[in-house]
């Protein structure tokens, strides 16, 4: 009854858009991690390794066991880490994993320096994020200590912003931290490609790209934020979520409706009946007049709290709405759109979390 619809050739569009707009010479880093932010990770892969991407960002090394075995080559980063235990694991599936806290590098140290070969690991630096990070000035000793590490190749240093959508000044005085970080462990003869870029950072400009970029939310279609600024690399939703009418009926007015009966009918009405709700990551924030959803082309408001399995939405305006209808939850219908963005204003939240709750929760249907 609801569908979590995937569109390749969207996701496809995207990534030929960022690529256009980085340049040949700047490698890109498809972030697929949350599964996909909800799209399906694996199916992404394959879809973006096809376009021509080489280079992955993951968060576990669960995922890049799956990546791989599901036939995906070239570069596996896993952005958190990783356990000390499961070096062995990164090795045979080459997976590349963030290095980022002393004590981390120690387990890694000793237990890849008892491997054969060396484990391919990228140097992380904290410019202003304030989470997972060496500091800057520690850089070049920390670069030096991998490099002398019997187990450890070093071949990526990264960070990351944690404003580039909206304090450019901020963003151009951590990225020239950064700059220092990178000439200062390139200087000692390393060979590593320098990413720090996320979404916003790509869009904005090739000052912040550096060798590579890692793009999440720009490649599933949607914008860091409303600024005008973003339109100029065209991007596509790549998720849509359907659901169905399964009834409708007429009410009185004054009639209350759904449980604790915080909204009431204000007229005489005509409800739809939807089978989606919270288990299915329709948020119970939507409740009573909050959210809408697409029917016949129009908006229908929610009425009532949003359920477990269950919306109620008036169609009273929509008086040739039935049983059986199509119900555009994100998406489009007609000339009307109900975008990741809206429903993350509705919720106090942000696209990013609208697309998982939504895509991981869901029977997903690939599309082109």
């Amino acid at each position: 009854m609801n569908i979590v619809r995937v569109d390749r050739e969207a996701m496809r569009r995207n990534y030929q858009a960022i690529k256009a707009h980085v340049g040949r010479e700047v490698e890109v880093m498809a972030v697929i991690k949350a599964d996909g932010y909800g799209h399906g990770m694996v199916e992404m892969a394959l879809t973006l390794q096809g376009a021509g991407v080489r280079h992955f960002g993951i968060a576990t090394v669960e995922q890049g066991i799956a990546l791989r075995q599901a036939g995906i080559k070239g570069q596996l980063v896993i952005l958190l880490g990783g356990r000390a235990e499961e070096i062995s694991t990164m090795q045979s599936h080459s997976l590349e994993p963030v290095i980022f806290d002393s004590d981390q590098f120690a387990e890694f140290s000793a237990v890849a320096g008892q491997l054969p070969g060396r484990l391919a690991v990228h140097l992380k630096i904290d410019c202003g994020m304030g989470r997972l990070g060496f500091k800057p000035e520690e850089a070049f000793a920390w670069s030096e200590k991998i490099k002398a590490s019997a187990g450890l190749k070093l071949v990526g240093v990264m960070s990351h912003f944690p404003s580039a959508d909206g304090d450019l000044d901020l963003t151009r005085h951590q990225n020239e931290i950064f700059g220092r970080c990178v000439e200062t462990v390139r200087a000692s003869g390393a060979s590593i490609k320098a990413h720090i870029a996320n979404s916003a950072a790509t869009l904005r400009g090739k000052e912040f790209c550096w060798d590579m970029v890692r793009p999440g939310l720009a490649l599933y279609g949607c914008y860091p934020s409303p600024d005008p600024l973003w339109q100029r690399t065209p991007l596509v939703p790549v998720m849509s979520v359907v659901s169905t009418i399964v009834q409708v009926e007429d009410a009185p007015a004054d009639k209350g409706i759904s449980y604790g009966h915080i909204d009431r009918t204000r007229r005489p009405s005509r409800l739809a009946v939807l089978p989606i709700g919270y288990a299915d990551g329709f948020s119970r924030s939507l409740s009573a007049g909050v959210g809408k959803v697409l029917i016949r082309g129009r908006r229908a408001p929610i009425i009532g709290r949003v359920c477990m399995n269950v919306t109620v939405v008036d169609v009273t305006d929509i008086p040739e709405a039935c049983r059986g209808d199509e119900v555009i939850i994100l998406g489009r219908q007609g000339n009307e759109q109900i975008s990741a963005d809206e429903i993350a204003g509705w919720m106090g939240t942000i696209s990013y979390e609208v697309l998982c709750l939504l895509g991981n929760n869901m029977k997903r249907q690939y599309i082109n």
